[in-house]
């Protein structure tokens, strides 16, 4: 059973964005127009129905009979963020790197955190072919894999939150947030890494770097997701994922762009093209 869910957010009440409907559109067309996958194995989520309730139903509708063999692939553009935990004395304990859901409101309960995703698929068998994309803010550590590190971004002069046709996709933290978060940098969490065998994970920027939403001639778009396909679009089929990504970092840079894309995890399917990962 072959399975892709593909979400994009525009329309956050606490910070909208313009280019994440484009991507979802994108990538979906990219997928069929080249085969990967079916229309009717393709599911997408958008704005006001992608609520925390409704892309956790959908996760679990991707990870549900998945057998050795079948392949998988999750995209998420919209907002990303740094979210303080406490642990059980109520005490500041570190850092997750989260997606915000439509309804993100810096609660709790409305916010998807990396170890959601870590709990949730690593009920994956190593056998499936799994890729996962984000283009959000933070989204470095989404997987769990490695260190985080804090993004000062009020401190930083050198990336603005939102400039001429661009903006970060990340919503600014609410004062009480920010002095927890501020807290929890000195924690120095070190991260295990229990999917490093079970998925490719792209992300638009290192954990500690904001992604962009820009414009692109007429239309918007996630930076990373916009090079992304432009690579895509003229790689030979010999090109694997890590070149793959290291010629989307050169675009972004090349167009002004400070973020750059990561890629981790099996490093066997790395090491691939896309063609031989799910064809």
């Amino acid at each position: 059973m072959n399975k892709a869910l593909i979400i994009g957010i525009n329309d956050y009440t606490l910070s909208p964005l313009k280019g994440c409907i484009n991507d979802m559109t994108a990538i979906a067309s990219y997928l069929i127009d080249n085969k990967v996958f079916k229309e009717n194995e393709i599911r997408l989520l958008a704005n006001n129905r992608a609520t925390t309730y409704a892309i956790k139903q959908r996760l679990e509708w991707l990870v549900a009979d998945i057998q050795e063999g079948d392949k998988l692939f999750f995209y998420f553009s919209g907002h990303g963020a740094q979210f303080p935990s406490r642990n059980k004395y109520g005490e500041v304990d570190g850092l997750d790197e989260v997606i915000c859901p439509y309804d993100f409101d810096w609660s709790s309960e409305k916010v998807i955190r990396d170890n959601y995703f870590v709990k949730t698929f690593a009920r994956i068998s190593k056998d499936v072919r799994f890729i996962w994309i984000s283009d959000s803010c933070h989204s470095g550590d989404l997987s769990d894999t490695s260190p985080y590190y804090f993004y000062k971004y009020r401190k930083n002069k050198e990336e603005p939150y939102e400039t001429d046709g661009q903006k970060a996709k990340f919503i600014p933290q609410p004062i009480d947030i920010f002095w927890r978060t501020m807290t929890a940098e000195k924690e120095k969490i070190q991260r295990e890494n229990p999917l490093t065998e079970k998925v490719v994970y792209l992300s638009a920027c290192r954990s500690n770097q904001i992604a962009r939403d820009a414009k692109f001639g007429e239309i918007y778009h996630g930076a990373f997701t916009y090079f992304l396909m432009e690579v895509l679009k003229n790689s030979s089929k010999d090109d694997n994922l890590g070149k793959i990504i290291y010629n989307a970092r050169k675009l972004l840079n090349k167009n002004g762009f400070k973020q750059i894309p990561q890629v981790e995890g099996n490093k066997t399917l790395i090491e691939k093209t896309i063609d031989n990962i799910f064809n």
